[in-house]
């Protein structure tokens, strides 16, 4: 099911880009865009029936690097490597216990960047893409391809670019991913859902 929704969002994708040629490229004699972003989340819990002191905090931390590579008008081409940070306080009373990990997703994306006319500062753009993984973050563990898990997710995002000129951009967008983790011993994956908000810097060669 997730397969064909994707098929279709492509092809949705391409038609867009076909319609929409008269606008040209997004930048004139630009092929290449390098990106990165970064985005944060954090959340507590208190246990019922403890004092105050007894908590929980989690929080993530999300770095992509981008890079781009405009294929044909604004459709563009972005492999991304997605690095996640992920950091755990825990209060067990007196007792203080901190753990730190991370993990990676590398995606292959397509965006269509549409700029209505050639003076404006504005790009919205859609992406679609998909994207295999060494971990996903769950309340402190980190599935790993190491001890048998398989991790993937497609990827769906909206967003803006604001051109500065025709060096760089900020770009916000909003991504949508759904993991898929899989264990070899276990034939039913089970999955997680993150809405990730983005807000970094491109630039364009």
């Amino acid at each position: 099911m997730i397969v064909k929704k994707i098929c279709v969002f492509l092809g949705v994708l391409l038609l867009l880009g076909v319609t929409t040629t008269a606008f040209g490229s997004i930048i004139d004699g630009k092929k290449f865009e390098f990106s990165t972003a970064i985005s944060w989340e954090s959340y507590s819990y208190h246990y019922p029936g403890q004092p105050a002191t007894y908590q929980d905090k989690w929080s993530y931390f999300n770095i992509p690097i981008r890079f781009g590579w405009y294929i044909w008008k604004g459709l563009e081409f972005e492999p991304e490597f997605l690095w996640t940070l992920y950091h755990e306080h825990y209060v067990n009373g007196s007792s203080v216990e901190n753990y730190n990990t991370s993990n990676y997703l590398l995606s292959l994306n397509l965006l269509y960047n549409y700029r209505l006319n050639p003076t404006s500062h504005w790009v919205p753009f859609i992406l679609v893409g998909y994207g295999f993984g060494n971990g996903t973050p769950e309340e402190g563990n980190i599935s790993d391809w190491g001890t048998g898990y398989k991790v993937s997710t497609p990827n769906l995002g909206i967003g803006v670019k604001y051109l500065f000129g025709n060096i760089g951009a900020l770009r916000l967008e909003y991504r949508y991913r759904y993991y898929r983790i899989k264990d070899v011993e276990d034939s039913t994956p089970y999955h997680y859902t993150f809405n990730t908000i983005f807000l970094g810097l491109s630039l364009f060669f």
